[in-house]
């Protein structure tokens, strides 16, 4: 079962100029270019998980998913932009604390405007099951996603597919955690034909493949 997160209309109501800047403000300034193999170097994994945890606060107990996406505009892609520096996005979605069916996203675009204000969302279910749904059998604590089991899931996951001999160079470029583990995506550049691939790790929250 598939969802989609489709923003309600009516978003947050009214918030102070002052929420509006410490939501804007993230770890790093606006348009900060990440390290692309951050996720492999746990000191800065620490300092982006703690803004997760910072920016849910309560809400990280109702949490539906978090994801990360490492962007490289100027070297992967159909079309590649010269100039263009690699950054981060994070989604961070939850249970809504008033309409308990609906849930609230916050995002963090790297690349240009920072830690975004939270935003409601609708669901919408893809591929049938939609009279089935139920958003609690989708929500986790992210409290049971300990730092150490975080940084333990990337090194198994590079270390399952690190291959000098094969890629130009591999890194994590995504991951997403949800009520089930942690499902990483190892990315590279074959030397062979240098087209870029995929491959895929999963685990559960204790780091053992799925």
């Amino acid at each position: 079962m598939k969802k989609l997160f489709v923003l309600v209309v009516a978003v947050l109501a009214f918030v102070s100029c002052d929420k509006v800047k410490d939501a804007m403000s993230g770890v790093a300034e606006m348009g900060d270019e990440i390290d692309y193999q951050f996720l492999s170097k746990p000191e800065e994994v620490k300092k982006w998980y703690d803004a997760i945890v910072e920016k849910s606060g309560d809400n990280a107990k109702v949490m539906d998913e978090v994801k990360f996406w490492i962007n490289r505009p100027s070297k992967e892609g159909m079309i590649k932009k010269e100039g263009e520096k690699d950054y981060l996005h994070i989604s961070i979605v939850y249970q809504d604390n008033v309409d308990k069916r609906r849930v609230e996203e916050i995002n963090y675009f790297g690349h240009t405007s920072g830690w975004q204000v939270a935003e409601k969302k609708e669901i919408q279910v893809i591929g049938g099951g939609a009279e089935d749904f139920k958003l609690e059998d989708e929500l986790f604590d992210f409290g049971q996603v300990t730092l150490d089991n975080f940084n333990k899931v990337m090194a198994d996951a590079m270390k399952k597919y690190k291959d000098d001999a094969k890629y130009e160079y591999q890194y994590i470029s995504n991951v997403t955690i949800n009520i089930v583990g942690f499902y990483v995506t190892v990315k590279g550049k074959l030397k062979s034909n240098a087209q870029e691939k995929s491959e895929y790790y999963k685990t559960d929250f204790q780091g053992n493949p799925r």
